[in-house]
C-alpha cells in the first residue's frame, strides 16, 4: 500500500499542474534541528515516506519552519503543497498556519509576519472525504482517519515583495493522548512532511484549458463536478454516473477560441482507485461550426488500445502524431469513451497547451538599437537581441526561452527569460542563423522552433563585387573625362573654325563690295579722265561728273570702313547711320524720310556679320523707292524683337504690280534676298498702309549688352 501511494505521487510532482511555475526556495531555519533528515529534503522533489522531515519527539511542541525566497515576490494568490507520506498511520498536521513576511531577513521570531487566509482547500482525498480537513480563521484543521495525504491550499496574498514564509504546526488537544496537546494525528500526535511547494498566482498559465467550462455528455458522479477536469487540482476528478449508457460518453472542454494547439496532458486520479478506467479512450479535437457550437471534428486520436492506463497520479501527453486528421487544431477538446465499459473516462485534470511563437525583438549592434533588421551594420562585433511571448502566446510574463546557434557544430541551448539580453560575438561577416524556442508553464518545451537569420555584410570596400563596381565606375568615369575633353576640344576646334569662317566670308563681302561698288566707280573715272583727255579743251560737264563719280567713290569707301568698324557693332550706331544716309540720300532725289527706331537698347551690341546685310539691303530698297516707286515720302522703322531685328522701309508709290513671290521680281530683290539668307533673314516685299510698297528685313538676333 505505502510503496504504491510513493509512486503515484512520484509520478505526480514528475510535473506540474501547468499553473505558474514553481517559487525557488531555501530553508532557514526550523524550530528544532535534529528531525533526522536535512531540512533540504523538503524542497528535493521526493516524496517517498522515508524523505523529509519526521517530527518525531517533538510532537508535544509548536514547530515552526521558515522558507526565503531568492527574491522578493508579489504576487495576487499564493497556491502552497504539502505532502505527508509516510509509513507512520496518520502522520498528518492536526493544526496548521501558513504566513508570508516582506523583511530583507525573515526568522521565526519576527513580528511582521501576515498569515494566509484561505479561500481553497482541497485534499487527494477529498471526493471521498470532504469534512477532512477545514479552513477556520488563519488555520488548516485535519480530522483523523486516514493513512496520508496531501493538502493543497489557495490564499490571497497580503504583502507585496513577499521574501519569505512561515509554516507553523501547531499543538491540538487529543482524545487518545491523555493530557497531552500533538501537532499530528498519528497514535503517538507525530506529524512528517515530505514536500513543500510554492506557486505565485496559480492560475496563470499557458494551458488555456484552465478554468475553462467542461460540459458532459451525460450525468456524472453526485459531487464529482465536470469543471474538477479544468480547476488546477490535481486532487479533484470527475466520471460518468453508473447504470448510464458508457459507449460515447465524453467531456467535452471549450477552449475558447480556435487555435492550434501543441500538446494535451490527461491526467489520472490520486488516490489509486480504478486507474484502469483512464485506458482505451479517444480525444478528439473539434472546430468551431460558426456559432460557438462543435462543428466538424479535425483531429482524433485512440489511445491505450493495448489494455494499458495512466497510472495513479501519471498524465498522458498526447501530441499531433499521435493521432489523424486535417489540423490538430481547434476549439474544443473531447475525451471518450469508446467502449461498452461502465464509468470511464475517468480524469483528474484535462490540460492544453497551444503552439508558442516566440519572436526576436531589441536587436542591437555593438550596444546600440537598431530596430530588427535582417541585416546588421558591417563591423559589428557584438550582435545583441531579446527573446519575448508571440503576440497570441499565453502568459506571456511566465514564459521561459532558450535559443541556440543553428548549424553550429556542438553549439548547445542557452536558456533566458523574457526582456533578457542575449549577446553574441561576430566572429566575420556572413550568416547568423538562431533558433529558439519557448517553454510552457508546465516545465515543456514547445514543440515549435522558430528561426531567425541574422546576416553581417562585409565592409563595402571589401567586397569584390563592389570593388569590381567601383573599377568599373572608375573606368567608365575616366573615359566619361576623357569623352567629354576630346568633345569640349572638337567644340572649341569648330567654334574657332567657324570664327575663322565667319571672319573669311567677311572678308569675302568687303572684297566683293569693294570689288561691285569701289572698283566699279574708279573704272569709271578712269574712263572719264581719259575721254576728258582726248576732247579739245575740257568740257565742264565731264569734269561734273568726274567730281561726283569722286564724291560717290568717297562714300562708298566711308561706307565700308564704317561697317567694318568694332566701334559700331551696336544698335544705336546702326540706327544713327540709316538715319543719316536715308535723310541725306531721298533728299537728293526730292522724297522727304521719315524715320523710327527704339528709344531703349541703342547699347545693344549688333555684329559686322547682321549690320552689313542689313545696311546694304536697306540700300537696294531706297534705290528701287528711288528708281520705280515714283514715291514723295518714305518711312523707315527699325524694331528689336526677342529674337530678331526688324527693318521695314515703306513708301507712297505707285505700289506693286505682282505677289512678292514672284521670281521676276528683279537683280534688285534678288540681291536682297540672297545677302539675309546668308544670314537666316528674310525679305518680304508687300503693300504699304500708305499705299505704296513695304519690305520687311528681319535677321535673327537676340539682343545683349
Amino acid at each position: 500500500m505505502f510503496s504504491r501511494t510513493a509512486i503515484f505521487f512520484s509520478l505526480l510532482l514528475a510535473g506540474s499542474l501547468g499553473a505558474a511555475p514553481l517559487l525557488p526556495l531555501r530553508v532557514v531555519e526550523s524550530t528544532q534541528m535534529n528531525f533526522g533528515h536535512p531540512l533540504s529534503e523538503l524542497l528535493d522533489g521526493d516524496v517517498n515516506p522515508g524523505n523529509g522531515v519526521d517530527m518525531d519527539r517533538a510532537q508535544f511542541q509548536e514547530q515552526v519552519i521558515v522558507f526565503a525566497t531568492e527574491q522578493p515576490v508579489s504576487a495576487q494568490v499564493f497556491q502552497f503543497t504539502t505532502w505527508h507520506i509516510s509509513k507512520e498511520h496518520g502522520a498528518y498536521p492536526a493544526q496548521m498556519e501558513l504566513a508570508v513576511t516582506s523583511d530583507a531577513k525573515p526568522d521565526r521570531h519576527s513580528i511582521n509576519w501576515k498569515p494566509l487566509k484561505p479561500n481553497l482547500v482541497m485534499t487527494d482525498s477529498f471526493p471521498r472525504n470532504p469534512g477532512l480537513v477545514r479552513a477556520e480563521g488563519d488555520s488548516i484543521y485535519f480530522s483523523e482517519g486516514l493513512e496520508q495525504t496531501v493538502l493543497t491550499v489557495r490564499a490571497p496574498s497580503p504583502l507585496t515583495g513577499v521574501t519569505g514564509f512561515r509554516l507553523r504546526f501547531i499543538p491540538v488537544d487529543a482524545s487518545h493522548i491523555s493530557g497531552q496537546r500533538v501537532i499530528g494525528r498519528s497514535r503517538n500526535g507525530n506529524c512528517v512532511i515530505n514536500e513543500f511547494q510554492i506557486q505565485p498566482d496559480p492560475l496563470r498559465s499557458s494551458n488555456v484549458a484552465l478554468g475553462r467550462p467542461v460540459r458532459a455528455s451525460g450525468p456524472v458522479y453526485e459531487g464529482l463536478y465536470p469543471h474538477f477536469l479544468t480547476d488546477g487540482f490535481a486532487a479533484s476528478f470527475s466520471h460518468p454516473a453508473e447504470l448510464h449508457p458508457a459507449r460515447d460518453f465524453h467531456y467535452e472542454v471549450d477552449l475558447g477560441s480556435s487555435r492550434p494547439l501543441d500538446y494535451i496532458v490527461l491526467r489520472s486520479r490520486l488516490d489509486g482507485t480504478a486507474p484502469e478506467r483512464l485506458g482505451d479512450y479517444e480525444v478528439q479535437v473539434l472546430a468551431d461550426d460558426g456559432s460557438g457550437t462543435p462543428g466538424e471534428i479535425r483531429w482524433r486520436a485512440r489511445l491505450r488500445q493495448d489494455g494499458s492506463h495512466v497510472p495513479p497520479g501519471g498524465r498522458d501527453v498526447i501530441q499531433a502524431e499521435d493521432g489523424t486528421g486535417g489540423s490538430f487544431s481547434g476549439r474544443f477538446v473531447r475525451i471518450v469513451n469508446p467502449i461498452d465499459a461502465q464509468c470511464r473516462p475517468q480524469v483528474g485534470e484535462v490540460e492544453v497547451y497551444p503552439q508558442l511563437h516566440p519572436r526576436i525583438e531589441m536587436v542591437s549592434a555593438d550596444g546600440r538599437e537598431i530596430g530588427q533588421p535582417e541585416d546588421l551594420p558591417p563591423g559589428t562585433r557584438t550582435l545583441g537581441f531579446t527573446l519575448a511571448a508571440g503576440k497570441d502566446d499565453p502568459a506571456p510574463e511566465l514564459l521561459v526561452f532558450r535559443w541556440r546557434r543553428a548549424k553550429a557544430e556542438n553549439q548547445s541551448w542557452t536558456e533566458c527569460k523574457s526582456g533578457e539580453p542575449v549577446k553574441v560575438a561576430c566572429e566575420k561577416p556572413g550568416s547568423y542563423p538562431f533558433e529558439f524556442q519557448a517553454r510552457h508553464t508546465d516545465g515543456r518545451w514547445s514543440r515549435q522552433i522558430q528561426t531567425h537569420t541574422f546576416t553581417l555584410p562585409i565592409k563595402w570596400w571589401q567586397s569584390p563585387v563592389r570593388l569590381g563596381a567601383i573599377a568599373v565606375s572608375v573606368l567608365v568615369g575616366a573615359a566619361g573625362l576623357a569623352w567629354w575633353a576630346s568633345v569640349r576640344r572638337l567644340r572649341n576646334k569648330l567654334q574657332l573654325a567657324q570664327a575663322a569662317r565667319a571672319i573669311e566670308q567677311d572678308r569675302l563681302r568687303i572684297a566683293r563690295d569693294m570689288h561691285d561698288d569701289i572698283g566699279a566707280r574708279l573704272t569709271h573715272m578712269a574712263l572719264l579722265a581719259d575721254r576728258l583727255k582726248r576732247s579739245p579743251g575740257h568740257d565742264p560737264a565731264l569734269l561734273t561728273k568726274l567730281a561726283g563719280e569722286a564724291r560717290g567713290t568717297v562714300g562708298a569707301l566711308d561706307q565700308i570702313v564704317w561697317a567694318v568698324n568694332p566701334r559700331h557693332d551696336t544698335l544705336g550706331s546702326l540706327s544713327d547711320y540709316l538715319c543719316n544716309h536715308a535723310t541725306g540720300y531721298l533728299a537728293d532725289a526730292g522724297l522727304s524720310c521719315h524715320f523710327e527706331s527704339p528709344p531703349s537698347g541703342r547699347e545693344s551690341v549688333l555684329p559686322f556679320a547682321i549690320r552689313h546685310p542689313l545696311l546694304m539691303a536697306v540700300k537696294e530698297a531706297l534705290q528701287n523707292v528711288v528708281k520705280h516707286a515714283g514715291a514723295s515720302r518714305v518711312t523707315i522703322s527699325l524694331q528689336s524683337k526677342n529674337d530678331a531685328i526688324e527693318l521695314a522701309v515703306s513708301d507712297d508709290g505707285r505700289g506693286i504690280t505682282r505677289p512678292e513671290q514672284d521670281p521676276g521680281d528683279g537683280d534688285g530683290l534678288d540681291n536682297m534676298r540672297g545677302r539675309l539668307a546668308e544670314v537666316g533673314g528674310t525679305c518680304i516685299i508687300g503693300p504699304s498702309p500708305a499705299g505704296g510698297t513695304r519690305v520687311t528685313l528681319s535677321v535673327p538676333w537676340t539682343a545683349h549688352a
